[in-house]
């Protein structure tokens, strides 16, 4: 007589086996160097040369390094792996609802983010910047699917206020394990405090654009984040405030790397 399975049993023992917990803690690292990489190219774009300041441009730069192609397989495996790892986290019955939402979004970031790295490392890469503008223009033929565009729009305005308020309050702290060497720990809190609002402002300015190319319907205008962030370098002190979100990026960075060691993985 076969004994019967516990698929939430299952679950529950891959989800906290140590080595896939430990695993999954790359993904911070992969995110952490995708985000310094924009933060550079952001300093590049308000120093006035060009560079394709996404995500599609930080992994093709970081692809034209030595071993690039090696780094970016490492990255999309450890994205991949914390996207994984958030999915068995929705998983398991004992969290509440709004735990397991909040880990099915970060599993489906996480995924979208390592197979973009997979992409490239596989030498197919893809301009982020046309696929928004593509997909925006799609949207834009029909009411319904520019009344999507926009609350897209403002979804990302929340999710920009939430991250800059996180910053502020140091809500991010709650997310990790305390560090018994007081510099890490100060440390943390800078670059937390600094990375939180430079992401909010550049997920914010990509709301913006999103609500203005639909109202405008205009879909070059939805051209994600290369699109933003060239679009502040076009405002009265552009080029100052594009270098303080550069270098919050990488302070955000810095904070993801911390994160990779000091994340409670709940």
């Amino acid at each position: 007589m076969n004994a019967s399975v516990d698929p939430a049993g299952t679950v529950r023992h891959v989800a906290e086996h140590p080595w896939f917990e430990g695993a999954a803690r790359l993904g911070f690292v992969a995110n952490g160097i995708l985000h310094a990489t924009l933060g550079v190219l952001a300093v590049v774009v308000a120093a006035g040369r060009k560079a394709e300041a996404d995500q599609g441009g930080a992994m093709g730069a970081l692809a034209n390094q030595p071993f690039g192609m090696v780094l970016l397989w490492i990255c999309a495996i450890g994205a991949l792996l914390l996207g994984l790892w958030s999915m068995a986290q929705a998983f398991l019955p004992e969290k509440k609802l709004k735990e397991r939402l909040k880990s099915a979004a970060t599993s489906i970031s996480f995924l979208a983010v390592g197979f973009t790295f997979g992409r490239f490392a596989a030498g197919n890469p893809s301009d982020s910047g046309k696929t928004a503008s593509s997909f925006s223009g799609e949207l834009m033929q029909t009411g319904l699917g520019r009344a999507l565009l926009i609350a897209i729009g403002l979804g990302m305005l929340v999710m920009a206020g939430y991250y800059i308020y996180k910053g502020a309050a140091k809500k991010f702290l709650e997310d990790l394990r305390g560090s018994g060497n007081k510099e890490v720990s100060r440390a943390v809190k800078f670059s937390g405090m600094l990375g939180y609002p430079a992401k909010g402002a550049v997920l914010g300015a990509v709301g913006l654009l999103f609500i203005v190319a639909t109202v405008q319907r205009d879909p070059e205008e939805a051209s994600g984040i290369d699109g933003a962030l060239k679009a502040i370098q076009d405002q009265p002190f552009g080029p100052v405030a594009l270098i303080a979100i550069g270098a919050g990026l990488v302070c955000y960075a810095v904070f993801l790397m911390f994160r990779a060691r000091y994340d409670r993985m709940e």
